[in-house]
């Protein structure tokens, strides 16, 4: 399954809630100030050894300052990129699965692919990033896209109008049979991945232990790591005073196993942190969404950061 699939579906099943849930603020720090609060004895336990030496690494992680990887910042020139030639805007991303693979010659090359049905008629968008430049094409480069949905190659004119439709009816059913029937008739219809009961057994025991091993390697406290998410939204998605001051951390009551948030990326263990923006809960307003992001557990890296402005899906 790919990662962006991964942390889409982890992000879709706790946004299920949301709208019925009181902000989680106190009582996460509730529990924070109790998880990490030193216990006095006569002697130094190994735990406040261990607490001491997590607070120490968080004010060193903290005061370094921000550091994204290498993809991480190769995504954000990429998503400039796809805006200034295409006109596809952050907003638009919201029909998109973004991956980045880093490349033999240190280029780190960025994909957007249309999701599921509609991977045929929004293509695929690549951006091969190296030396802090982006050079992006598209699969449908010098197709005609004039025609509303009838078009066979959908680009930034129908992206605008799917999010203005979806708004409208809260689902895709005015585009996506469209898509899909595009799709069909050139032989290039999305299937579904079928998996078997065993295939799913083993890829949650072993999603199960990956997530053990990211907390297992924990070097800096939750509290740290959540902080750094933020200053990461922030600093990425160039938030102003007022639009940081209304970002709300959000957790995930049934979700209280020790490991829930961690995860192996890549190979990287990471602790993922979601916070979500509403500037006017009469009318959405530009960069309102949620804002995944999946920060380092032993260096506060910030691996990889998803914006999804919540126009796209069904619901």
């Amino acid at each position: 399954m790919k990662n962006e699939k991964i942390l889409k579906a982890s992000m879709d099943r706790r946004l299920s809630a949301l709208d019925s849930l009181p902000s989680c603020r106190p009582a996460l720090m509730q529990r924070i100030a109790q998880e990490e609060a030193p216990v006095m004895k006569k002697k130094l336990s190994f735990g406040l050894v261990f607490a001491m030496v997590l607070v120490s690494l968080s004010v060193i992680a903290l005061a370094a300052g921000l550091i994204f990887s290498p993809k991480a910042d190769a995504s954000a020139l990429a998503d400039k990129a796809i805006a200034e030639k295409y006109s596809v805007t952050p907003d638009m991303l919201t029909f998109f699965y973004r991956e980045e693979a880093e490349q033999s010659d240190g280029s780190v090359r960025v994909t957007y692919t249309g999701k599921d049905n509609l991977e045929y008629v929004l293509g695929t968008y690549t951006a091969d990033v190296k030396n802090g430049k982006a050079e992006i094409s598209w699969s449908h480069d010098g197709a005609d896209t004039a025609g509303g949905y009838e078009a066979e190659a959908w680009g930034a004119e129908q992206l605008k109008q799917m999010i203005t439709d979806n708004t409208a009816t809260g689902d895709m059913g005015l585009f996506l049979p469209q898509a899909v029937a595009i799709a069909r008739a050139h032989g290039a219809e999305w299937e579904q991945p079928v998996s078997t009961q065993e295939e799913k057994v083993a890829y949650f025991e072993n999603l199960e232990k990956e997530k053990t091993a990211a907390l297992e390697a924990r070097k800096l406290s939750e509290e740290a790591m959540r902080t750094l998410a933020k200053e990461a939204v922030i600093a990425r998605y160039e938030l102003t005073e007022d639009q940081a001051a209304l970002l709300e951390l959000y957790c995930q009551p049934l979700a209280d196993e020790p490991n829930a948030w961690y995860h192996m990326h890549e190979g990287v263990p990471c602790f993922e942190v979601q916070y979500f923006l509403t500037q006017n809960p009469e009318t959405r307003t530009e960069k309102d969404g949620s804002y995944a992001v999946l920060v380092n557990v032993e260096s506060g890296v910030i691996e990889k950061i998803v914006y999804e402005s919540g126009l796209g899906g069904e619901g």
